[in-house]
């Protein structure tokens, strides 16, 4: 292994704790609970601040690598499929988030396929080999890829059954007027305001109330329905400013109608509702479809646990439907609102791990969460002084709320360990860190300028006429149209040069006196010792200067261009921003050893 301490080692250690312990006369379990996105340098900071109880009594007791080395390209498909088979992207088959399709001779480099669930990984993820051995494995939200071997598995399956958005009520959708046609109206001190929406193919009536047993002076209450009958209430909802006892003023998972008549479910929350009447604001979350396999495993549990949630508002914080934002002069109230949201999705994972953990027979136990990634794509940018546009001010207001989201991870992880047997290895796992950028190179631009991609008078990228192209999928990696594709143009001899020439183009690119590009690899020469390239990969991989991103779009925009901060991955997972972090602990792990060159 060349001195590495390879993620191999991680599947031998869960595959040994699924087996009868020597030691002891009982058989061992494994727990591996994965973090997407996770930065290990603030993890570091965080837990000598105290503010990480759950990690750093794992970290203490256990063995622990703070610079784990990801896969290349370091997204969230690739990242997994690699720790939860040991191969990189070059032989799983999984390059990215989205990968070119397969067979070449079929399709064209503009085609591709869902990296995830659309895309069968080439090697076998860890949990076949422990059905082979007869355990019980439980997959709670990992990502999924397709055909699977789901034998003696129990799966929950949420981001496959994502129905539908998540959605914004507020008078300027639905404008309260008065509930002059309904049956049965509810007692209110204030004459009652109808308001009406849809969500999904669904469609409720909201009615505002003066709540006579609720000693708030004015409409303090939400009622929903879907009929203008008082007889006929799902919900109640009382007006609550977002804060840390938010979720008590969730409702319960709500029945709703999808495309084809296929039910799912969503939750409700009222931010805000004014005195008057004349203002209010109902938030809902994603329809999402019942995700659990086989559908039997889950008979006597609760709404919350078949249904799902998994993810916060991020589309309405970053539009500043939420208000506005911290970085746009906002108060905090948006980042509030938007945190509950992220806290409630943690919430209902972790109900759901809870009862599985304790109702369901189990040997290893897969568990993930989206968080921190999802925040730290928001908030990590403005946190970064090496970036030029970066305000103290606002990396102060913004960083409490980050911390919020690794320690509602932490509170998770924390529930594992009040709830695993004894004798139980637990594992945290991450795929991939997070670096800021404000600023995106535009790389087919030059490709145009050179020659080498030709749009036509359409808008249309030109096969016909284009050498070389970085798809949409956005993997870190250019495509050569090269003859064993679908209408590919470029000669299996000609690509060398063409490599040469793309490389150097690449290596001239300036933003004012700074290179924007560090390196560039070509997958033929540096394709197994890196990792990368193989039929579904790509053909030539580019590492930015940090700071900087792709802007894989084809239209005639600067070659740079400046944008807010955020957070982004993908980089050559050499760069120290992209390591993240692994711990085992449990019986056989030694406490308090510290790994090295983890990958």
């Amino acid at each position: 292994m060349h001195g590495r301490f390879r993620i191999v080692v991680l599947v031998c250690a869960i595959l040994a704790a699924a087996l009868p312990y020597a030691a002891h006369a009982q058989t061992a379990k494994a727990i591996v609970l994965a973090w997407d996105g996770t930065v290990s340098t603030f993890v570091d900071e965080l837990v000598r601040q105290g503010k990480l109880p759950n990690l750093a009594k794992l970290i203490a007791g256990g063995a622990f690598a703070d610079d784990v080395t990801p896969v290349f390209p370091s997204k969230t498909a690739p990242g997994f499929v690699s720790l939860m088979t040991g191969a990189p992207p070059r032989v799983t088959g999984i390059s990215g988030n989205r990968v070119p399709r397969e067979p070449r001779a079929d399709y064209t480099i503009l085609d591709s396929v869902d990296g995830f669930s659309g895309t069968p990984s080439l090697v076998e993820p860890i949990w076949a080999a422990a059905q082979r051995a007869g355990k019980n494995v439980i997959i709670s939200h990992i990502p999924s890829f397709a055909a699977e071997n789901s034998e003696n598995t129990v799966r929950f399956y949420g981001y496959d059954m994502i129905a539908g958005r998540d959605g914004i009520v507020t008078p300027r959708s639905s404008k309260p007027e008065p509930a002059t046609s309904w049956n049965e109206l509810p007692a209110s001190d204030a004459p009652a305001l109808e308001i009406s929406f849809g969500v999904a193919a669904s469609r409720f009536f909201g009615l505002l109330i003066d709540d006579p047993t609720d000693e708030q002076i004015g409409y303090d209450t939400l009622l929903v329905t879907r009929s203008r009958s008082g007889e006929a209430i799902e919900v109640k909802l009382k007006s609550n400013t977002a804060g840390s006892t938010g979720e008590l003023f969730w409702s319960g998972p709500v029945e709703v109608n999808t495309t084809g008549e296929r039910r799912a479910s969503v939750y409700f929350r009222l931010f805000e509702l004014r005195g008057d009447g004349s203002d209010f604001f109902l938030y809902f979350t994603r329809p999402a479809r019942a995700m659990v396999t086989p559908e039997h495993a889950v008979e006597g549990a609760g709404d919350t646990v078949r249904s799902f949630i998994g993810n916060g508002a991020r589309i309405f914080y970053q539009q500043g439907s939420f208000g506005r934002t911290i970085p746009n002069g906002g108060s905090g109230s948006a980042e509030a609102r938007y945190l509950e949201t992220v806290r409630f999705a943690q919430h209902q994972l972790m109900e759901t791990n809870r009862w599985a953990l304790t109702h369901l027979s189990w040997d290893l136990f897969f568990a993930y969460t989206p968080f921190p990634d999802e925040c730290e794509h928001l908030w990590r940018g403005y946190l970064d002084p090496d970036l030029s546009n970066y305000r103290k001010e606002v990396a102060d207001r913004l960083r409490p709320f980050l911390e919020q989201v690794y320690k509602s991870s932490d509170d998770h992880l924390g529930l594992f360990l009040a709830n695993r047997p004894v004798e139980t290895i637990v594992a945290v796992i991450s795929d991939h860190g997070m670096q800021a950028a404000d600023k995106r190179f535009s790389i087919n631009r030059l490709l145009q300028q050179q020659g080498l991609l030709v749009i036509d008078e359409q808008g249309r990228i030109d096969l016909s006429r284009t050498k070389v192209l970085y798809p949409s999928i956005n993997n870190g990696y250019l495509l050569i149209n090269s003859i064993d594709r679908k209408n590919g143009i470029v000669a299996l001899d000609q690509r060398k040069e063409l490599v040469r020439q793309v490389s150097e183009l690449l290596r001239e690119v300036r933003d004012g006196d700074q290179p924007v590009v560090k390196k560039v690899y070509d997958a033929e020469i540096h394709g197994a010792v890196m990792g990368i390239g193989g039929p579904a990969g790509g053909d030539i991989y580019v590492e930015l200067v940090p700071g900087y991103d792709f802007d894989p779009r084809t239209t005639p925009d600067p070659l740079i261009t400046q944008v807010e901060p955020y957070g982004t991955h993908g980089a050559n997972p050499e760069q120290s921003s992209m390591r993240t972090l692994m711990l085992f602990h449990g019986p056989g792990i030694a406490a308090g050893r510290r790994l090295q060159n983890v990958r």
